[in-house]
């Protein structure tokens, strides 16, 4: 604010001396023209950086390199693998390549990204957050939801509309947000869905580890950012085309051929993602079990519960042999325990529990009952 005013007054100045360039004209006539100019180009400058547009002349805030090639994702396995159940091959190799990108984090690159493909309900939403948190415990991800993106002109709600069109001072969608934080997980949910120029300008700053934001013209560094890319688009061709015995580098490639023959992305784009193409496949039913009870378990813990802890397989018993549980399937075990859970949380919450069991009759009907006095 304070720079702000003092813009404003030296504006003011300027323009007083607009004024007495008048003045100096009568007395020194061949002087005068040049400073009136000169003092011209000089407010003209100073109020396009008042308003916001001369952004670009200054550096984007950059990224702690130093604190990035500090951090280990390896030591956040077993926590990984802990809270995703059932992906424990594809944590290890996100892990080996995150760590390559943060030892070598530098301007023009992100630390790397993901391209995450599998059916609804298996991770891949979720692992970006898990990152996220294990890396940038002080940052929300960047979550981009690009079905909200479908038209050429979505563009610039991800890098900011043209100056003078409206909104154009909120900046982009992903320009904006990482201008003002600079390290985050930035999540490209659905990405299937997005147009095609809007894959073509994710294309660049994959490449270049850069843009220009377009309502302000301010660079932006996307260096401390990790990219991760979900979709659920290809899944039947990767399951074809992957082979457990094959290389990785067989594997991508057999990979990137898979997903381009859908006619979705181009191989180009896909290439883009340095960490490659990993397909997070349906889990057996008791790993669905067991990832609803852990996540029974932490949202509970976020009301401030403990949870009395049941088996899986008890679990996964019960709910198949719940008529009402046959119009949801083996995937929604989280959905369906989260539906049957929500008003006996809700009633433990208020009536200031902390420790909740988690209890299936011979039916297979599901309850939260307290174990502790209010």
């Amino acid at each position: 604010m304070d720079q702000a005013l003092g813009m404003v007054d030296e504006v003011v100045g300027l323009a007083g001396f607009l004024g007495a360039a008048f003045g100096w004209f009568q007395a020194v006539p061949w002087l005068a023209p040049a400073v009136f100019i000169a003092a011209l180009g000089v407010m003209a400058w100073r109020v396009w950086k008042l308003v916001g547009l001369g952004a670009a002349a200054d550096e984007a805030p950059g990224p702690d390199f130093k604190r990035l090639q500090s951090l280990s994702v390896r030591k956040f396995v077993p926590w990984l693998k802990e809270n995703l159940r059932g992906h424990d091959a594809i944590i290890d190799e996100i892990a080996e390549i995150l760590d390559q990108g943060l030892a070598l984090a530098k301007q023009g690159r992100t630390l790397g990204a993901f391209f995450l493909a599998g059916p609804t309900g298996t991770g891949k939403t979720f692992i970006a957050q898990l990152l996220s948190q294990a890396l940038f415990p002080e940052s929300e991800p960047l979550v981009l939801r690009m079905n909200q993106f479908k038209h050429p002109d979505d563009v610039f709600t991800l890098i900011g509309p043209p100056p003078g069109v409206r909104g154009f001072e909120l900046g982009g969608a992903l320009t904006r947000p990482v201008l003002e934080n600079p390290c985050r997980v930035v999540l490209l949910d659905e990405l299937e869905k997005a147009h095609r120029d809007v894959h073509h300008c994710l294309y660049d700053i994959l490449d270049t580890g850069q843009c220009r934001e377009k309502s302000s013209g301010r660079p932006v560094s996307f260096a401390g950012c990790l990219f991760v890319a979900t979709s659920n688009a290809g899944v039947e061709e990767l399951r074809a085309a992957g082979d457990a015995e094959q290389d990785k580098a067989a594997r991508q490639g057999r990979f990137l051929d898979a997903l381009a023959r859908t006619g979705l992305f181009e191989k180009p784009f896909l290439a883009r993602f340095t960490g490659g193409i990993l397909l997070m496949d349906e889990l057996d039913p008791l790993r669905v079990a067991e990832v609803a009870c852990l996540k029974l378990a932490r949202r509970l813990r976020e009301y401030g519960m403990d949870l009395v802890f049941t088996s899986p397989a008890v679990l996964l018993e019960a709910v198949q042999k719940n008529e009402e549980f046959k119009g949801y399937g083996v995937r929604q075990i989280g959905a369906y325990l989260e539906h049957k859970t929500d008003g006996a949380i809700a009633l433990a919450r208020r009536e200031g529990r902390k420790k909740v069991s988690l209890d299936i009759d011979a039916s297979g009907r599901i309850t939260i009952n307290p174990v502790d006095a209010p």
